[in-house]
């Protein structure tokens, strides 16, 4: 009796959990900033130099670098690179920051083909797939 009643709670967890997993792999690839949101503010970025985040996950594990878009098409890296590991946490999952100077977490909100939203101190970073057309 009681090991019907634990199966039938488990059954009722598991059909209550509806939240969407995200597939991770669409956070592959190059993503810039189309506008940052905090509070009821939205900022646009502004600069002369526009750079584009790249993102490459294996498994549970990626990295972040920091490139700029050059007129034939190839990318500049910089030396901003950061490994991350994806944690999940309370049905979201997170990006995971670790350097010798510090470390943070950065919210996965959304993520689709064209769109990625991360999450770090009350800020929210609206990405657009990069388009090297526009």
């Amino acid at each position: 009796m009681r090991k019907r009643f634990i199966i039938a709670l488990l059954l009722l967890e598991i059909g209550c959990n509806n939240t969407p997993t995200p597939d991770l792999s669409l956070l592959n690839g190059y993503w810039e900033i189309d506008y940052i949101t905090h509070k009821n503010e939205t900022f646009d970025p502004k600069g002369a130099s526009r750079l584009v985040d790249f993102y490459e996950i294996k498994d549970t594990t990626g990295v972040r670098k920091k490139v700029q878009p050059q007129l034939n098409n190839k990318f500049l890296i910089t030396d901003d690179i950061n490994i991350f590991d994806i944690i999940s946490q309370n049905n979201t999952y997170v990006l995971s920051f670790k350097t010798v100077w510090d470390q943070w977490q950065e919210k996965i909100v959304k993520l689709n083909e064209n769109q990625l939203v991360l999450e770090h101190q009350e800020k929210r970073y609206h990405y657009k797939r990069f388009d090297k057309e526009n």
